[in-house]
């Protein structure tokens, strides 16, 4: 009897051991299934999204190109990829200048006062005239904020163009001395223009037959606004698309800019504020 019972023992831990082997086995499969099955949904998720990220370059690239904006269900037949963009002009009385990307320091950039015509080449017909602000810093700290050197272009043509500079600077500390720059003195009075707060302006008073006006950020990176008196001509356009691939979706916004002036154009010269 005693024999009997041990055998029958030895038979119960040979079905669990079993048994354990077949869930240890199950569960190492399960993994690994599972893993395949995440690494094939990734991998599928990314050539999607590369797809759906070329879609919209492609929606931005013909946006450029033709200057309007693409309708629903333009894409590639292909890769069963689509692609869709709108376009919206940068002008009217108040604009973020470069759609209120980050000026670099010592960077120019041009806010245009005449027209371009479709072909983006300069329309001197229509000049602008009037009196335009300019708003920058973002720091209430008015030394940790930029100078500004201005310089504005005016004339009835390109033959007849007169360079008037000026700076603005609201820090103190840096105006005077030995070293100083003698820019004009802006106090601060914090603004906010279409979302963005500003601490600081400047007014560029009576403009007559005004062609750019190109703004240097000095000593540290800044945003730019400027408002007018008049409703200031186009700066090019914001393209937004939006590219589709199965179930992803990827967006791009890029700002079109018209070319900027030649920066030799405006550095060459002796800087005397006025």
């Amino acid at each position: 009897m005693v024999f009997l019972q041990k055998n029958k023992n030895q038979k119960g831990q040979t079905l669990l051991i079993v048994v354990l082997v077949m869930v240890i086995s199950l569960t190492i499969g399960l993994s690994i299934a599972s893993k395949t099955i995440t690494n094939l949904r990734t991998t599928t998720e990314e050539v999607s999204s590369a797809q759906a990220l070329s879609a919209a370059e492609a929606g931005v690239q013909q946006s450029i190109k033709t200057g309007q904006a693409v309708s629903a269900g333009s894409g590639f037949t292909s890769n069963n990829t689509t692609f869709t963009s709108s376009v919206t002009a940068i002008s009217g009385l108040s604009i973020l200048v470069n759609a209120g990307s980050i000026i670099p320091q010592d960077e120019g950039v041009d806010v245009w006062l005449i027209d371009h015509d479709s072909a983006g080449d300069l329309n001197f017909t229509n000049r602008w005239g009037g009196n335009m602000t300019i708003y920058w810093g973002s720091s209430s700290t008015v030394c940790n904020n930029a100078a500004l050197e201005v310089i504005r272009i005016t004339g009835t043509a390109a033959s007849t163009a007169v360079s008037t500079k000026s700076g603005y600077d609201p820090c103190s500390a840096r105006q005077s001395g030995a070293n100083g720059n003698n820019f004009t003195f802006v106090s601060s009075s914090p603004t906010t223009i279409s979302g963005k707060t500003f601490y600081h302006s400047a007014t560029l008073n009576n403009i007559v037959d005004g062609l750019v006006v190109r703004i240097i950020p000095l000593y540290t990176n800044t945003v730019l606004a400027v408002t007018g008196s008049n409703a200031l001509p186009s700066q090019g356009s914001i393209v937004t698309s939006t590219g589709k691939s199965s179930n992803v979706e990827r967006k791009l916004s890029v700002v079109a800019s018209y070319y900027s002036m030649p920066s030799q154009f405006f550095t060459y010269g002796l800087f005397v504020p006025n």
